[in-house]
């Protein structure tokens, strides 16, 4: 079997807990088809509110996880593609779109898009023609893998992100254009005209991490980029 470049999943889950849904990044594209729960989707410093037949898109080492408003059940299906995909599949020029550093609004498409557009209904076909994920690899597959990126890269709708967690979405603007550098707990302090205490509290009880653990997940994806580039 051929090396697998792409991977998509269905997930359920009846009680689900935070601690499982912590601020993480991956190495591959990934593409977030929200179904049921209760839920924001946070990127960076941007924060989605969520309703059935979103599509969220993570690019390539932006951290992302999910906050639960409340405990129900959540449900949602999510594409991996990995780079190699692209040059395998001779469609570069799909991958130019997550390529791009995110801007403020391209992150989320919302439902009616994701309906109109057809991206829902490659979903399905996937579902159906992988017998519910068992299969990989299949011509057929491979094809809707294509469709779905060509979607996406069609897409002229994307949803403005929702800002309800402010001063944690400042802090991480802050991080992620300062976290080469020295950062001290005093330096934030007096940035973001809060006590430590409460910077601390409201940073981990958003995304689940320190702000240092932060830090250091920002420093490493640089270092794991760098070696990938041989230097």
């Amino acid at each position: 079997m051929a090396e697998t470049t792409y991977k998509m999943r269905s997930k359920y889950n009846e009680t689900p807990t935070y601690e499982k849904f912590k601020f993480h990044t991956h190495e591959n594209y990934e593409i977030y088809l929200f179904l049921e729960g209760n839920v924001n989707f946070i990127i960076e410093n941007k924060t989605y509110s969520l309703e059935p037949y979103d599509v969220v898109i993570a690019k390539k080492h932006e951290l992302h996880n999910i906050s639960f408003l409340k405990a129900s059940p959540y449900r949602r299906m999510y594409l991996n593609v990995w780079p190699s995909f692209f040059q395998e599949h001779n469609c570069q020029e799909y991958e130019e779109f997550f390529l791009n550093p995110s801007l403020p609004g391209d992150n989320k498409i919302p439902a009616k898009v994701v309906r109109s557009s057809g991206l829902y209904d490659a979903f399905k076909k996937y579902q159906k023609y992988s017998n519910n994920f068992q299969l990989l690899n299949t011509p057929i597959l491979d094809a809707i893998v294509i469709e779905i990126l060509y979607l996406i890269n069609n897409t002229k709708q994307f949803a403005t992100p929702d800002y309800s967690n402010t001063p944690v979405a400042g802090i991480i603007l802050f991080l992620n254009e300062h976290y080469t550098e020295d950062i001290s707990m005093e330096m934030l302090q007096k940035k973001f005209f809060l006590s430590k205490n409460y910077l601390c509290k409201i940073f981990k009880n958003t995304t689940g991490l320190t702000i240092f653990d932060y830090i250091r997940k920002k420093r490493l994806t640089l270092v794991q980029d760098l070696i990938n580039e041989n230097m």
